[in-house]
């Protein structure tokens, strides 16, 4: 259910494709921001708009009687500021 899940398992099969391994913490960090910086926006957008398919079935698992219409609505929403907030220009280059 957690996309945080998704990204960290994206992270640990790009590292444990590395060769040689990290061999020291600092190592391992470097090769983690690389790789972070690898994975492309869109990789995130995926995560973000397949949320109310997660959601829907979470709830149809839990029996809620939830409107999926209002479950999609905030999640589009939501969508929307993640991909205005990925998409934004850097303000460290400033």
């Amino acid at each position: 259910m957690n996309i945080i899940e998704d990204i960290r398992d994206a992270l640990l099969h790009a590292v444990e494709n590395i060769y040689p391994p990290p061999r020291t913490p600092m190592d391992l960090w470097t090769i983690l921001k690389d790789e972070w910086c690898e994975l492309p926006p869109r990789y995130f957008q995926t995560l973000v708009e397949f949320m109310p398919h997660r959601v829907a079935a979470l709830l149809c698992v839990l029996g809620a009687l939830h409107d999926i219409r209002q479950v999609c609505q905030f999640f589009w929403l939501f969508s929307v500021a993640i991909y205005a907030v990925i998409t934004a220009p850097s303000r460290a280059h400033k």
